[in-house]
């Protein structure tokens, strides 16, 4: 019985220059993938929309501005504020303290 043996679909430098490239857009996407719990920076779509009474409504504190305009820092629960914020165009990311400082110190 003959084994018919299939070519790899990547291979060698190919396969390699793949995973580079995912490793390359996946570690920043995880880096600013919000916390359950924690420091979040909110980014509202709409210009002039600041997010601190939606925040505050839905049982978030403030810390501090955000690097954008407009933007906030804030401590919070992700399941209270993710879903209700983008509903008002407002996105909850995670606040890396490379972009944002060390906010969440309380």
């Amino acid at each position: 019985m003959d084994v018919v043996r299939s070519k790899p679909v990547l291979s060698g430098w190919r396969a390699c220059i793949l995973q580079l490239v995912s490793v390359a857009l996946l570690v920043p996407a995880f880096a600013l993938a919000p916390p359950l719990e924690g420091a979040m920076l909110l980014v509202p779509l709409l210009s002039n929309h600041s997010p601190a009474g939606s925040a505050i409504r839905h049982g978030a504190t403030i810390l501090a501005a955000g690097p954008t305009p407009d933007s906030l820092i804030v401590r919070g629960r992700l399941g209270a504020l993710a879903g209700p914020l983008l509903a008002e165009g407002i996105v909850t990311l995670g606040a890396p303290s490379s972009i944002c400082g060390d906010k969440d110190n309380g």
